[in-house]
């Protein structure tokens, strides 16, 4: 009786000793299963580890309200566009994030949200007005053929899908490419094989990369006083009676220029990349070149081409003269995105095969930051040497080693 007495104290000291773990169990971690949220959530590339069940909607609703005080970015045909996510009424569905970050584990919870549609449909219908655009045939005209234009037209159904996912991957800036293509009934190369151009003699493209505003704006213009342009046979060509003075007069504007070897503020700058991106091209084939001079300078702001290859211009006083004594010849210098292309089609197909060498012959220094580089350029046509020249530079010498690794990485 002594015994069992003592062995059922025993057992209600067990139980309530047990009791006491599951409690203690109960307070300690289920208030943490239920009031926070799992490890390694993420929304709007923001972690939530660790943040409270009970502040999660406060927490989302300050995120709410700097998100949609930041505009929309939206690029279209490469337009670009702000778009205020207030006057679409857009409006974050809080329970279902909420919902996403307490379910979910090692992921990114997307953004639910609702906007009017009504107001979204008026907003694309206004890109598809600037954006949109008919196909234009290729005609000749003046002497010059005009290059033909592919038409693009939005899809504005498909456009606000792309914007939607966008939104709720949490996109900054989102680019729509629901457009139908419009090819133009006929397109250049058809247009230039009716006028005998059959054979396209050499293409070549410098970048506009990192380029400023107003020197693309003054290349662009340059280009088109080019484009299209036929030269007869035997005529000479001169670029700078194609382009003009390209100065303030002209509607040019003003940016850096190379004036003894050293940028300086000034009219046109950027026309010299379109007349080498062109000397560049004619050295691929059998033009023949009456004129060329180099820039006086090289820098980072010339490396569009290797030293030897720059084609400088100054009404005036520099210019690019050439002809095709053989053939007459259809030129074409236009920017596409990126890129300054020129090209040059022809009557009669190039058989030979052309090479170009350069390499420095020297450096000598030049005060304590500049150095005058001596550059020899060698055009090999059927292996055989077509011309050979020296031209001279003035360049920072930070530059030097530059230089020679960027000559040495194209040989």
């Amino acid at each position: 009786m002594i015994i069992r007495r003592y062995y059922s104290k025993k057992k209600i000291t067990l139980s309530f000793v047990l009791i006491a773990l599951i409690v203690g169990l109960f307070i300690v971690f289920i208030p943490r299963v239920f009031s926070s949220t799992p490890q390694n959530v993420f929304f709007l590339n923001q972690s939530f580890n660790n943040i409270a069940k009970n502040d999660i909607i406060p927490y989302l609703q300050l995120m709410e309200r700097k998100w949609i005080s930041e505009q929309l970015q939206v690029e279209a045909l490469n337009k670009n566009f702000l778009i205020d996510k207030k006057a679409l009424s857009i409006q974050w569905n809080l329970s279902q994030i909420k919902k996403g970050l307490l379910h979910r584990k090692n992921q990114n919870v997307p953004l639910y949200f609702s906007w009017d549609e009504k107001k979204v449909e008026e907003a694309f219908q206004f890109i598809a007005e600037k954006t949109n655009l008919m196909p234009q045939d290729a005609i000749q005209k003046d002497g010059r053929i005009i290059r033909s234009k592919t038409g693009y037209r939005l899809h504005p159904a498909n456009a606000i899908d792309e914007i939607r996912n966008g939104l709720s991957q949490g996109l900054d800036k989102i680019v729509i490419k629901s457009y139908e293509v419009l090819p133009p009934a006929i397109d250049t190369k058809t247009l230039l094989q009716s006028l005998g151009f059959q054979h396209l003699l050499a293409r070549y493209e410098t970048s506009l990369a990192e380029k400023d505003e107003n020197t693309r704006f003054n290349i662009d213009k340059s280009a088109k006083s080019i484009d299209g342009y036929i030269l007869e046979k035997g005529e000479i060509f001169s670029f700078n009676k194609i382009v003009g003075p390209a100065d303030k007069d002209d509607g040019y504007l003003e940016t850096k220029v190379v004036v003894n070897g050293k940028l300086v503020p000034g009219y046109g700058g950027g026309v010299c990349q379109v007349s080498s991106t062109l000397y560049n091209a004619l050295l691929q084939c059998d033009a023949k070149i009456i004129e060329r001079s180099s820039h006086s300078g090289y820098s980072e702001t010339t490396s569009y081409v290797e030293p030897g290859l720059d084609a400088a211009v100054s009404f005036g006083y520099k210019d690019l003269k050439f002809s095709f004594p053989q053939q007459r010849i259809a030129i074409f210098t236009y920017v596409d995105s990126d890129r300054l292309v020129a090209e040059i089609w022809g009557e009669n197909e190039f058989s030979g095969t052309k090479s170009i060498m350069s390499q420095i012959q020297s450096i000598t220094a030049h005060g304590y930051s500049e150095a005058f580089i001596e550059v020899e350029t060698t055009v090999l046509k059927n292996d055989r040497i077509e011309k050979r020249y020296t031209d001279r530079y003035m360049i920072p010498k930070e530059y030097v080693e530059i230089l020679k690794e960027q000559i040495d990485k194209n040989q």
